[in-house]
């Protein structure tokens, strides 16, 4: 018996060590680049709690890096019941906590970042997979053998907490935010169309207004989203196809990697009318609860047609063209 409880608490540390590291990984997965997705860390989990961006990118470095060491120190036999399981099982509420508080402000939609790109998942099925791993850690505490946590010199935990941020701070500054506001390249310039619908304010007017005079498709795009730019080439293709029909095309970029922008458009074979914002903002405008590539259709401020992201909601083509060509 006393074999079986030794071999189970191995698998349970490997287990949490994994995802712990995987987790951590993910957060900074170079999907287009390890600063965009560290920061849509930021802004899916972090900032709609009420966090300044600026101490959110902080935060976050300090939590992944929190991730890291738990990852590797719980494989080593220091502390572990006193220390390592206590703060892992905390991070692990802290996590719930605050993914139950994005449900209630955003709902369970979209990608709460908790794998990043690697493994999108909802903020619901993250919380139910912290509680499976709390009960797994809350096992080993039961089972665990004796010797199985040791003491040691207690510097060496926070040694290695502080190399691992140090490392994240390193390779992924945190930038300044020296604009916060939207840089406006170009824009729609349209008026009410008094063939379509009632005219409506949409959920983007107070930031984005022209988006309620006739027909507009809006975007918002990262430069160096390979999926932004495959939904970049296929508007520039329907706009060639529908010519004068097809409607007012506007991007919001967010300020990540904005000089691929030139790329972006050598790639889609049109340049369109497009702005930059600052990242945060970006989040903010776009909704905590959405993803990208977004591409949203207005007729007099109605929302038409809402792609998003690359599941089910991804956007479609073909479906745009049909919206645009019903009267």
């Amino acid at each position: 018996m006393e074999n079986l409880y030794k071999y189970s608490s191995w698998i349970i540390r490997i287990g949490v060590s994994l995802l712990f590291l995987i987790s951590a990984i993910a957060k900074i997965y170079p999907d287009p680049s390890a600063y965009f997705s560290i920061t849509t860390f930021e802004a899916k989990q972090i900032v709609p709690l009420g966090i300044d961006p600026f101490l959110a990118a902080i935060l976050s470095r300090l939590l992944i890096g929190l991730e890291f060491a738990l990852g590797v120190l719980i494989l080593l036999p220091f502390y572990l019941k006193k220390i390592i399981i206590p703060v892992t099982l905390g991070l692990l509420i802290f996590f719930c906590i605050q993914l139950g508080i994005d449900i209630l402000l955003v709902g369970n939609s979209g990608n709460c970042g908790c794998f990043g790109a690697l493994l999108p998942m909802t903020p619901l099925e993250a919380i139910v997979k912290n509680i499976i791993l709390i009960g797994f850690l809350l096992i080993f505490l039961k089972i665990s053998p004796k010797g199985v946590s040791k003491s040691t010199n207690f510097k060496l935990l926070y040694i290695i907490y502080i190399i691992i941020c140090l490392v994240l701070f390193v390779f992924i500054p945190v930038k300044s935010i020296d604009n916060p506001g939207a840089l406006i390249e170009n824009t729609c310039i349209g008026e009410l169309d008094p063939y379509g619908p009632e005219p409506v304010s949409s959920k983007f007017s107070k930031e984005l207004p022209f988006v309620d005079n006739g027909k507009v498709i809006l975007c918002f795009f990262a430069p160096g989203c390979d999926h932004c730019m495959k939904s970049a080439k296929e508007l520039a293709v329907l706009k060639s196809e529908l010519q004068n029909e097809f409607p007012c095309v506007h991007i919001v970029f967010m300020d990540e990697e904005a000089d691929r922008i030139p790329e972006f458009f050598d790639f889609a074979g049109f340049e369109f009318n497009f702005q930059i914002m600052d990242l945060a903002l970006f989040w903010e405008v776009l909704g905590f609860e959405n993803d990208t590539p977004g591409v949203y259709y207005f007729w007099n401020g109605n929302l038409l047609g809402d792609f998003q992201g690359i599941n089910e909601d991804e956007f479609d083509v073909d479906k745009l063209k049909k919206l645009i060509q019903s009267k």
